[in-house]
């Protein structure tokens, strides 16, 4: 009954549309109350002090500079030269403005680590010269949507840090982990746009001179270096994760003077946006340490184990059934909250079924942000929509089509672990 009061008041207060912290405060307090903890005041007590044990973790001092470095990203305006790269790179192939849109957010996402950033971004640039060249609006508007999901499986991103906290595992193996989806989600949205945009029969563009190639990439290639400092940095053991963070947040202020593009206004800008991301997200984990603690001392991950186990004993059917859980959980609630929540559920049938922790790290973030793209409540269609102008509902349908390549590397990341793990194993060597 715990479980049914911390969880039915956490949905119910998401559903009427309370804000996550405080979906959070108030289910966690509810179950404290509920179990007994109210009677003698206790659980205000517990309540302030497992939030504080909760954030005062070192490693989650790397949040904020991670956060940093792709709002620095953001104020400097790399938008352009990321855009003009993925252009002179495969711009003349067929449906090219459609596969340059993947690529930009290949590179865009990797500087930001955001599906939303680079939704926001993105969608401004390249929705409309995919428009002028004869594309729809709602296909160009669902590509960019679809594509946005790349960077924060592929490179840093704050939910692979997050997990990698949560879980006890290596920063470095899960960023490493994050390299072989992300390039399966590439070659799926290509391929399903060789097969699919082609057939609005747009002009091709003429092969880019090798001229304008090199100077494109030596335009943007100082961009996409910034994730890159992080996981070379971080993977050769020359840096620990915040200060890969640190050096990266460095970097992108030295880039940013360099372009003579970051002003005192722009950094005041993005220290005050990274101020209250990195506020909403270390409180949405304290928040959730006191559910989390709540549901171990009354052993619920153990008791909803022997139900799972109870059902089936398959290791397929197991990860079966967590796809499809996590595709509906994620059109409910946003990446990280969702994360926080299930992962003490969870990780015990993880181990029991001998699957690995950095696999199913990648499993889990991957199949939670398929949510924001996900009709009819994906956060990156609303954004898609507003910042492309297209008519909402227009987005819904044509993107429809586009959840099946996405879909379908979830099921091969889910059913065939080489896809996540031979890069780390291959670099890091086998654990």
């Amino acid at each position: 009954m715990v479980a049914v009061v911390i969880f039915g008041l956490f949905l119910g207060l998401m559903l009427v549309g309370v804000p996550v912290i405080m979906a959070f405060g108030f289910s966690s307090l509810a179950g404290l109350f509920y179990a007994g903890f109210g009677k003698s005041l206790i659980g205000l007590y517990i309540f302030p002090q497992m939030i504080v044990e909760g954030v005062e973790a070192p490693d989650l001092l790397a949040i904020p500079f991670f956060v940093l470095a792709g709002n620095l990203m953001n104020a400097i305006g790399v938008t352009d030269r990321i855009v003009r790269m993925a252009d002179a790179y495969v711009g003349h192939l067929k449906a090219g403005l459609a596969q340059v849109n993947v690529v930009a957010s290949l590179f865009f996402g990797g500087i930001t680590g955001s599906a939303v950033a680079d939704c926001a971004a993105v969608s401004n640039l390249i929705v409309r010269a995919m428009w002028e060249r004869g594309y729809p609006k709602a296909y160009a508007g669902a590509l960019t949507a679809a594509s946005s999901v790349i960077g924060p499986t592929m490179w840093p991103s704050v939910p692979l840090l997050i997990y990698s906290f949560s879980a006890s595992v290596s920063v470095e193996r899960v960023f490493l982990a994050g390299l072989g989806p992300g390039i399966l989600i590439v070659a799926a949205l290509m391929i399903y746009n060789r097969f699919v945009a082609v057939r609005y029969k747009v002009p091709l563009a003429k092969r880019a001179p090798l001229r304008r190639v090199l100077r494109a990439s030596f335009d943007g290639v100082w961009a996409i270096l910034a994730p890159v400092i992080i996981v070379g940095s971080i993977t050769t053991g020359a840096a620990t994760a915040l200060e890969a963070g640190v050096i990266a947040s460095v970097y992108v202020i030295a880039l940013g003077l360099a372009y003579r593009a970051l002003t005192i206004a722009k950094l005041v800008e993005a220290l005050s946006e990274t101020v209250l991301l990195t506020c909403t997200v270390l409180m949405i984990i304290g928040m959730s340490t006191v559910m989390a603690w709540l549901m171990s001392f009354h052993q619920i991950p153990q008791t909803l184990a022997n139900e799972v186990l109870g059902l089936t004993e398959e290791k397929i059917i197991f990860l079966l059934g967590l796809i499809i859980f996590f595709l509906i959980i994620g059109t409910i609630l946003e990446p990280i909250p969702a994360m926080v929540v299930l992962l003490p559920i969870l990780l015990p049938l993880i181990d029991h079924f001998h699957i690995d922790r950095v696999h199913f790290g990648l499993i889990l973030v991957y199949g939670l942000l398929l949510g924001i793209v996900t009709p009819p409540v994906g956060v990156a269609l609303f954004i898609v929509a507003r910042v492309g102008g297209i008519p909402f509902e227009r987005l819904c349908v044509a993107i429809l089509s586009l959840l099946i390549p996405l879909i379908v590397v979830l099921f091969m990341i889910s059913l065939v672990p080489a896809f996540v793990l031979t890069i780390p194993d291959l670099l890091l060597g086998h654990q």
